[in-house]
């Protein structure tokens, strides 16, 4: 007997393909959600709350955003490796790093997605069920549905992460579209195109994405990448472009393209202008 759920949530991460969910179920086209939880990591990208702001106005599925702290200024006050003892935060991003002496590259372990994505949305839906601190959730009481698409399906959790949840991946499971069909989907809808969803100093920015930012969101980067360049508990220095150079003298520029931190003009951010301009259509 299939399993009876109370909550059909989407964690929206408000990019291509859970912005694409989100609309196929508004349309009728996949099950209707009882919500939509986007979790705020409190250094997202401007352009990502201008989308979430467009989608809260054309869908009927109530978009809820929570938080599990501001990772940017977190990270100004944590110690790149510590003790939970020590009483000093340490910090979850994956920074590049090289050693001062070998001059040896290395990575830190992500664990930010957890922290500031996955467990904010996990204590929502404890709230929408109505549980107390420490009561144990019902089994299955949530299909929550997580916005990967067939060819991203190596990133598919292999089990949920609590007995609260089932996972189901719509874009794998109902309909089997790629990333392309998302894109072309929204197309044929007469939807724009939603902007690239990450934090502003996410570690995993291509050159290309780093020349997205705005002028004030790339100043506000280099600020932070100077800022943990010493961080406590490393032997070597801590970066967030995977050259291991501070980003203000990375050379960002793509084949003809000058894309270098200078030419930065948040009236020009192509991806950002079309995205408005589709707003007033």
């Amino acid at each position: 007997m299939p399993m009876s759920y109370k909550l059909r949530i989407l964690s929206l991460g408000a990019g291509v393909q859970s912005t694409t969910i989100l609309l196929m179920s508004h349309h009728g086209e996949l099950p209707k959600l009882d919500a939509a939880i986007f979790s705020d990591t409190g250094w997202e990208r401007e352009a990502t709350y201008l989308w979430l702001d467009y989608l809260r106005s054309i869908v009927s599925i109530p978009i809820i955003t929570v938080s599990g702290g501001n990772v940017r200024e977190d990270m100004r006050e944590a110690q790149v490796r510590g003790l939970k003892k020590d009483g000093v935060r340490w910090a979850n991003m994956p920074f590049y790093t090289r050693d001062r002496s070998t001059g040896n590259l290395g990575m830190l372990r992500r664990q930010c997605t957890r922290e500031y994505k996955i467990e904010p949305i996990r204590k929502e839906l404890r709230l929408m069920l109505g549980l107390v601190p420490r009561q144990r959730a019902p089994q299955g009481a949530v299909e929550q549905w997580v916005g990967i698409s067939v060819d991203e399906a190596h990133r598919v959790w292999a089990r949920s992460p609590d007995r609260m949840s089932t996972i189901r991946y719509p874009l794998i499971d109902m309909t089997t579209m790629t990333r392309n069909d998302c894109l072309r989907w929204l197309e044929r809808k007469g939807y724009p195109i939603p902007p690239k969803s990450a934090c502003i100093g996410c570690p995993f920015h291509s050159n290309r994405e780093w020349s997205d930012l705005n002028e004030a969101e790339f100043l506000d980067a280099v600020d932070f990448d100077e800022m943990i360049r010493n961080k406590g508990g490393m032997k070597g220095d801590i970066f967030i472009h995977r050259s291991c150079v501070p980003l203000a003298e990375v050379d960002l520029r793509n084949g003809d393209e000058k894309l270098g931190q200078q030419c930065f003009d948040f009236v020009k951010d192509e991806k950002l202008n079309l995205f408005v301009r589709n707003l007033d259509l």
